[in-house]
């Protein structure tokens, strides 16, 4: 199916859903005859309303202001005396807004769904990510507006603040959300985390507002569900400052400064000792150091675990004080605050002030959504549903779902494949629809199953000239009754497409992996079908990591697709079909051997240790099936005009590296340059630094154009981390390669000149 029929056929169907209300005009704060009160008046300054709101407000009124989600009988509550409404804190925007479709009774409308966060990272696009950004903030804000309600929550109405991005870092294949994440470099986590807040929280519509408040998560050093005999909800990350400064906090650094996100939510485990909703270190460090001055939620049960799990405090009183006075926890994503809160202030715990604190943190962010100020001159509240689904959003979702391919190998150029030639689709993706859609996900169809997405096997059809389709296997069985239909439908083909993969059986929330590769008899279907010698590409559904240990010296062609969303079908056809002109994606993680779980623990928190394999593309010591940052072309690229060396000085924040990119083929595509930083010596008590990525940028390119343009050199890439967590500035001799990932890559000698000094101290609390 064509691009443009694909996206217009998606956009707006009418079905039966959720109605349109007025429910969330009728609870707007300040009506008429309850604006009266001082904090309605928008002649005061933000600052003299909201301390006259924050101290009208009861003592018994406030643990319900202050409690998310938890059935909605506990949390959230009205104070009708004051006119001010309910407000759901707790809605999830991980590729799209996690709520119900709408109807204004003639179309249906629903949200608008990208390809997973994993995706999104292999693409290295940050316009894509800014663009996502922008359309969940749009239809949030029309969602909320129009009765949308949280998907598969019982919440009244969405609330304007996303509990996203997920800025945390794929440390280790086994964990089980590495599909929420956008990779393993923190670098390029913050500059996701960035542009999405960035995205989400600028209104197009109305700068004098807050669209919507981006809830970065989960703060921090949260990567483990359910291993080594810990749970994500007792787990005690043992973090020393090195790994903190360098992985940890890097990506939550970049948000929070730069990218001005005002939201944070605190994680279940806890960070050297301390449950993080109750953290002094981490506290500080994100209050004072960074000077946040957004709000900060528990995980749902968060504070339970502080007490019932952690045993950090005795009691639910000293839980819910410890959460919000020492680790300024505004919001408990539980029952904690609602039961146990005030009896904690009477037993001296905490105090009327620390509610106040955390009451001014939160409805402080309601007033800059314009939630207490007239509504007649201000647009964002006449959003009409039409603004949700809208053919320009599909259109990026597929267009990002395309850009996040990688074609990791097309031995004898076997794609693209012909599509005169009969194909067989086969594995148990073949057929997939919810299963490409990843996790956090809301109202994909009208009819809440997954039949308007389509399939991998009816995308195909649509471009080859006749398919056949079979199973094979299920995804996890030992069952092998379905091979020989296999078998016999790949023999009687052309061509052979091998959808195999995992799903969220196998990885998700609150369950990791304990292996990492094909699970159940995928792999001797794959060697079967392989036997055959057709011309064959497999095509990989997963988040984590993938290795196929010896299957991939015989497989011919293969793509890894990950989640790639509602329409990841198409993306995933016509890559295969040569179609896909932004066919450009590179690994955001690096693919271990399968047997590298044996060779560290999956509660080791440290990147660099010795006597492990160490951890992602920077420390890892063994020979990885993929390199982060691998992807082939159907097109050859070249590289010139770039310079031998350059010098930069402590003092100087950041250089331009200008270069030449040319398509010398005869496809158009997109590929990304990255440059890295290397030659960081040999440290004694851990294993070496081997590189940092220190910027990256992708292009689109036809056959035969030529690109000047540049990438910055960035001194920060180019500190030592000292043990003790400080950044610091060495002067001497390093080098830069800048690289596609695909072989093709220049040296550049870097001089760093100055005086040695530190850059960034580490927080002192």
């Amino acid at each position: 199916m064509k691009a443009a029929v694909f996206i217009a056929a998606l956009a707006g169907v009418a079905c039966k859903t959720l109605p349109v209300t007025t429910k969330t005009m009728d609870t707007r704060a300040c009506q008429p005859g309850k604006d009266q009160f001082k904090f309605c008046n928008t002649s005061l300054s933000k600052a003299e309303r909201l301390e006259d709101l924050v101290q009208q407000l009861k003592d018994t009124e406030i643990p319900s202001v202050l409690t998310a989600r938890d059935s909605q009988q506990k949390g959230s509550k009205a104070i009708p005396r004051l006119g001010v409404p309910a407000y759901d804190w707790g809605g999830n925007c991980i590729h799209g807004v996690q709520s119900t479709c709408i109807s204004d009774g003639n179309m249906t409308y629903c949200p608008t769904s990208f390809p997973n966060p994993v995706n999104l990272g292999a693409s290295f696009n940050q316009s894509m990510w800014h663009t996502m950004g922008s359309v969940i903030g749009l239809e949030l804000r029309s969602l909320w507006l129009n009765g949308g309600a949280e998907y598969h929550h019982a919440a009244p109405f969405i609330g304007l603040d996303c509990w996203s991005p997920n800025i945390n870092i794929n440390r280790d294949p086994r964990w089980g959300r590495n599909q929420e994440v956008p990779g393993e470099d923190p670098y390029v986590n913050g500059l996701f985390g960035s542009a999405v807040t960035e995205g989400l929280q600028t209104s197009t519509v109305d700068s004098r507002y807050l669209n919507a408040v981006s809830t970065l998560k989960h703060w921090d050093a949260y990567t483990l569900e359910d291993s080594d005999g810990y749970t994500r909800h007792n787990f005690n990350a043992i973090v020393d400052n090195y790994t903190l400064a360098d992985t940890f906090f890097p990506a939550w650094k970049e948000t929070i400064v730069n990218g001005k996100a005002l939201g944070v939510m605190c994680s279940y485990n806890a960070v050297n000792g301390a449950p993080t909703c109750s953290n002094k270190f981490l506290t500080e460090t994100l209050r004072h150091t960074w000077n946040f001055s957004g709000y900060v939620t528990s995980d749902s049960g968060a504070v339970k675990n502080i007490y019932e799990d952690h045993k950090y405090v005795k009691t639910a009183e000293e839980a819910a004080c410890v959460a919000l006075k020492t680790g300024r926890t505004d919001v408990d994503s539980g029952s904690v605050y609602y039961e146990h809160l005030l009896s904690g202030i009477a037993e001296g715990h905490c105090s009327r002030e620390d509610m106040n604190i955390a009451l001014r943190n939160t409805y402080g962010l309601l007033f800059d959504m314009g939630l207490f100020d007239p509504v007649d001159d201000q647009p964002l509240w006449h959003l009409k549903p039409a603004v949700i689904g809208t053919p320009d959003h599909i259109k990026s979702s597929v267009l990002s779902a395309r850009e996040s391919m990688v074609l990791l190998k097309n031995k004898d150029d076997v794609l693209p494949f012909q599509k005169s030639k009969k194909t067989a689709v086969i594995g148990p993706f073949a057929n997939a629809q919810g299963s490409l859609v990843g996790n956090y996900i809301g109202q994909n169809c009208p009819d809440s199953t997954f039949d308007c997405i389509e399939s991998p096997s009816e995308a195909i059809s649509n471009y080859s000239s006749s398919t056949v389709v079979e199973i094979g296997c299920e995804i996890n069985s030992t069952s092998t009754a379905g091979f020989a239909a296999a078998i016999q439908a790949a023999s009687l083909s052309d061509q052979v497409v091998l959808m195999m993969g995992i799903n969220n059986s196998i990885e998700g929330e609150s369950h990791d992996r304990t292996t990492i590769g094909l699970p159940g008899v995928q792999p001797v279907l794959m060697q079967q079908i392989l036997k055959l010698g057709k011309p064959t590409v497999v095509v990989l559904i997963n988040g984590g990591q993938l290795p196929l240990g010896s299957l991939i010296d015989d497989i011919p062609s293969l793509i890894d697709a990950f989640y790639p969303g509602q329409y990841g079908a198409q993306a995933i056809a016509s890559t295969i079909f040569g179609e896909n002109e932004n066919l450009g994606g590179k690994m955001p993680y690096t693919v271990y051997p399968a047997d590298y779980i044996n060779t560290i623990s999956m509660s080791e928190m440290s990147m660099n240790k010795l006597n492990t394999s160490g951890r992602t593309y920077k420390y890892y010591t063994g020979d990885a099936e993929f390199e982060f940052g691998f992807g082939l072309s159907f097109t050859t690229f070249e590289l010139s005009s770039v310079v031998d060396q350059v010098s930069i000085s402590c003092d100087d924040a950041v250089k331009s590296i200008q270069f030449e990119v040319s398509n010398t083929g005869a496809v158009t595509a997109d590929d990304v340059w990255m440059l890295f930083a290397e030659s960081f010596g040999v440290p004694k008590n851990s294993l070496p630094l081997k590189k940092r990525l220190v910027s990256f940028k992708r292009f689109h390119l036809t056959p035969k154009q030529s690109v000047t343009t540049s990438l910055d050199l960035r001194r920060d890439a180019f500190l030592h981390i000292a043990d003790n967590g400080d950044r610091v500035c060495v002067p001497g001799t390093y080098s830069a390669v800048l690289t596609n990932g695909n072989n093709v890559s220049k040296k550049i000698t870097v001089t760093i000149t100055g005086s040695q000094a530190v850059v960034y101290k580490f927080p002192d609390v």
